[in-house]
């Protein structure tokens, strides 16, 4: 596979999980357990869900630049770094081990991508 095509879909499963976080806070229960459910939590997730919608969208927008694309890639690299360690700081929950290898492995992706686009 094509290393902008890689990018650019792993741009778009980013905005599929923002949607999904935004649409459905109380997905994120798997996540941070029996909390997700608080309407705190849930303004918390929706806000992640933003973040994610959006770093996703600026990926796949700039794909083929990788000029343009840096910046996104960093902020991707930041935003699952920091999901990585908070869940890892975190309550067990359902699913915890799973958001895990995901953020951990979406924060080694991104640094592939960042490394050679």
């Amino acid at each position: 596979m094509e290393l902008t095509t890689a990018i650019r879909q792993a741009g778009l499963g980013r905005v599929g999980v923002g949607a999904l976080l935004l649409a459905k806070p109380d997905s994120a229960y798997g996540w941070v357990g029996g909390e997700a459910d608080g309407r705190g939590a849930q303004v918390l997730v929706k806000a992640l869900g933003i973040r994610d919608l959006v770093i996703g969208a600026g990926i796949t927008a700039t794909a083929g630049d990788s000029k343009a694309l840096r910046p996104w890639l960093l902020a991707g690299i930041a935003a699952d770094a920091v999901d990585f360690a908070a869940t890892l700081s975190g309550p067990s929950a359902p699913m915890r081990n799973v958001v895990l290898g995901v953020a951990g492995s979406s924060t080694l992706a991104g640094a592939f991508y960042l490394l050679k686009a």
